[in-house]
């Protein structure tokens, strides 16, 4: 009998704990009134995209004029991505040296590591003249816009990395990523 009694005590309790974090918890929530606001990365910052009038917020910070929010909603699996270089829109900057040759681009390659200027390499040996003048600079590019084999080897590189040699249909390429 005590121990029914001993249960129907803790019973009692988790509701009244229950009851209390859920009437704390609606108290932290709000809605967007107006048609539409802003989601941004942080006060003033980048806009991440838009929430619409009623959507349900969670208060997750006050700062005077902005309040850090969390929303939850569903989206379709396949908008999501683990890799980066996936997402629309972004964008690295590389320069190359193009030759005609695995074994000229090794000996660039190792004058190079050895301490020879990319760009003055680009200059003196590629045969992408129009990248050549610029130091070898192919300006910016994302996700389908060169050939797959250069931009797989590209977006691999971290800023300021070479990569080793890269054969596509152009040629044999060394990359380095500068942005």
């Amino acid at each position: 009998m005590e121990a029914i009694v001993n249960i129907q005590k803790i019973l009692i309790i988790l509701i009244f704990l229950m009851i209390s974090i859920n009437s704390y918890s609606q108290q932290d929530e709000r809605y967007i009134k107006v048609d539409q606001e802003n989601l941004r990365l942080q006060p003033n910052g980048k806009i991440l995209g838009k929430l619409n009038s009623g959507t349900k917020c969670k208060i997750l910070e006050d700062n005077s004029k902005w309040m850090k929010v969390q929303i939850t909603g569903w989206i379709w699996k396949g908008s999501l991505t683990n890799d980066q270089t996936m997402v629309s829109g972004y964008a690295i900057q590389a320069s190359h040296i193009l030759v005609n040759s695995e074994e000229k681009a090794q000996e660039i390659l190792n004058k190079i590591k050895q301490g020879a200027s990319f760009e003055e390499m680009a200059r003196v040996h590629s045969i992408d003249k129009s990248s050549g003048r610029n130091g070898g600079d192919l300006g910016s590019f994302s996700r389908g816009d060169l050939n797959p084999e250069f931009e797989n080897a590209a977006l691999k590189l971290n800023v300021g990395e070479l990569s080793g040699i890269v054969k596509t249909s152009l040629g044999y390429h060394i990359i380095k990523r500068t942005k």
